[in-house]
């Protein structure tokens, strides 16, 4: 639904400028920002997607988002909607992220990439009827995901600031290009975060993603680190793309030195996908050497995702090698850790937060 937007301000001959992504859209009247989700009347700035989802939402493992240190083992309940502030040529979700919505927001438009003119229908749901599902499926974790949640920041802080009040956590799986000002909002209802960091180099940015620069990634997950957000890191490695060994090292070291060595970090395997659906997958031993890059880097928690590999899986104490938490895709057979979340040999911290279930069923 149309909803006046948060976080803008008026400008003359009736512009507005959008301030919830840091692309900072400059918007005429009658006109769009980039994500397509935000269109300006007369001089006001309007969401079109609150309370719009793609489908009432699905219940996933928590470590699919992914999120390996966090509530291990548990159900997250995961909603969407459509539009993103990126157009990355590889992107494996664009059958949801490349859409925009009716002025109304009641339907989705989709005609990219052989969408070919294709829409399909929103669903409207209020942020209390939302939280009411959440808490009748049993699950006590809420993720924004799927398509760019940032965008969609009227409705994640009015549902999160209700699911907090029921004692559910709240996940955003996001590109991280955020803003102070929006930040400043999410850090104060969001717990934990899977950011994708797309690769370290701007150029990969520009011609890629089709942003400016990496920075403003950058800056946000040292934000939401600094204030106290569980943050996780995903890079897609994508052969001859963002491969570079050296480039690997420097976003390994950069996060060791700005949101410390116990940050985890997911490199994930490509598969070839909208505009880039000719290009090479990604080889398993891509990811097993930047596992080994990050361990010398100094990051604790190093995992690797989309493929099966004897490295990545596991939870593993980064002072003593005691197994803490052993997995085979999403399953988890095996929780070693003391009631305080502690190594049970050395009694260092896991920095695991929540208490760990197993799961049995789900892989790959």
């Amino acid at each position: 639904m149309k909803k006046e937007a948060v976080l803008y301000q008026k400008l003359e001959d009736k512009k507005v400028q959008c301030n919830v992504c840091a692309r900072r859209c400059v918007i005429k009247d009658g006109q769009r920002g980039n994500c397509t989700t935000r269109m300006n009347e007369g001089g006001t700035l309007y969401t079109l997607i609150y309370g719009s989802l793609i489908s009432r939402g699905s219940i996933d493992p928590v470590e699919k988002k992914p999120l390996y240190n966090f509530y291990p083992g548990h159900s997250i309940y995961s909603i969407a909607s459509v539009g993103c502030n990126f157009h990355c040529t590889m992107c494996q979700n664009w059958s949801i992220s490349q859409c925009y919505p009716n002025e109304n927001g009641t339907m989705a438009i989709c005609d990219d990439a052989g969408h070919h003119g294709n829409s399909f229908e929103l669903l409207s749901i209020p942020p209390k009827a939302l939280v009411d599902s959440v808490r009748r499926s049993d699950c006590n974790l809420l993720a924004f995901t799927y398509n760019e949640p940032t965008i969609w920041h009227e409705y994640v802080i009015d549902v999160a600031e209700l699911a907090h009040r029921e004692t559910i956590k709240n996940v955003l799986v996001t590109n991280g290009y955020s803003t102070p000002e929006a930040s400043k909002d999410l850090v104060k209802v969001i717990d934990a975060a899977n950011i994708d960091f797309k690769a370290f180099t701007d150029a990969f940015y520009q011609n890629i993603v089709k942003v400016n620069a990496l920075q403003p990634v950058l800056d946000t997950a040292e934000y939401w680190k600094s204030h106290g957000m569980h943050i996780e890191i995903t890079n897609l490695i994508i052969p001859q793309e963002n491969d570079n060994p050296k480039e690997i090292q420097s976003m390994c070291e950069w996060i060791v030195s700005h949101l410390g060595p116990d940050t985890p970090i997911h490199f994930s395997a490509y598969h070839p996908d909208y505009k880039m659906q000719n290009h090479t997958r990604t080889p398993i031993n891509t990811l097993e050497n930047a596992y080994k890059i990050a361990k010398i880097a100094g990051l604790y928690f190093v995992y690797i995702g989309n493929v099966q590999s004897s490295l990545g899986n596991n939870t593993i104490c980064y002072h003593c090698n005691e197994l803490l938490i052993e997995r085979t895709g999403y399953a988890i057979s095996k929780i070693n850790l003391s009631v305080d979340n502690r190594c049970p040999n050395c009694g260092e911290p896991s920095y695991i937060q929540g208490m760990g279930k197993k799961r049995v069923g789900f892989f790959f």
